[in-house]
């Protein structure tokens, strides 16, 4: 149902003037979900939390809600099959060619919270992949530990994001 939701949404971001223009912003709307269960290690550098190849017949795809937790599965474990927030890292959204060579950043290194976990509208153009990034810090004890990740985008068309690109999300970055 939150597909049908982003969905509405978006279309009412473009202001229709009428019934007949806001069915064709709905049509113009393709629901993808991706993401990662990435498990939890202390790797040195920055970690795929999710990635999408943007095809090439799509003029943007528009990330609309990111939803990102940890949890762990061993019975013993404190924390067993407890949904915990990611670990306090720093993220960011990078763009790359099909590669994945020298990815651009697409957003300021943020604390991870702003990024994984929220509502927005960041657009990204066709044929690159989108990849949010994430370095993490040591786990905080010896138990297997995963970081699980799942984006709720949305391809659409030039009408869409030409609309609705001028309202993209701002980020700040700083520490606290």
């Amino acid at each position: 149902m939150i597909q049908f939701e982003h969905k509405k949404r978006i279309v009412e971001a473009c202001f229709p003037r009428d019934d007949e223009q806001a069915e064709k912003y709905w049509h113009d709307i393709v629901p993808v979900k991706f993401g990662y269960v990435t498990q939890w290690l202390e790797i040195e550098g920055d970690n795929e939390l999710a990635s999408y190849q943007i095809p090439q017949d799509a003029a943007f795809l528009l990330i609309a809600r990111v939803e990102c937790y940890t949890t762990t599965f061993v019975a013993a474990a404190p924390g067993f099959g407890v949904f915990s927030p990611p670990p306090n890292a720093l993220a960011y959204w990078a763009l790359s060619d099909q590669s994945a060579t020298n990815p651009n950043r697409q957003t300021p290194t943020v604390p991870i919270h702003i990024l994984a976990d929220v509502d927005e509208y960041l657009i990204a153009p066709q044929d690159h992949r989108i990849t949010l990034f994430a370095g993490l810090p040591a786990p905080p004890d010896g138990n297997a530990r995963f970081i699980r990740t799942t984006v709720y985008a949305y391809l659409c068309g030039g009408l869409i994001a030409g609309k609705i690109g001028d309202s993209e999300s701002t980020y700040w970055s700083g520490v606290r």
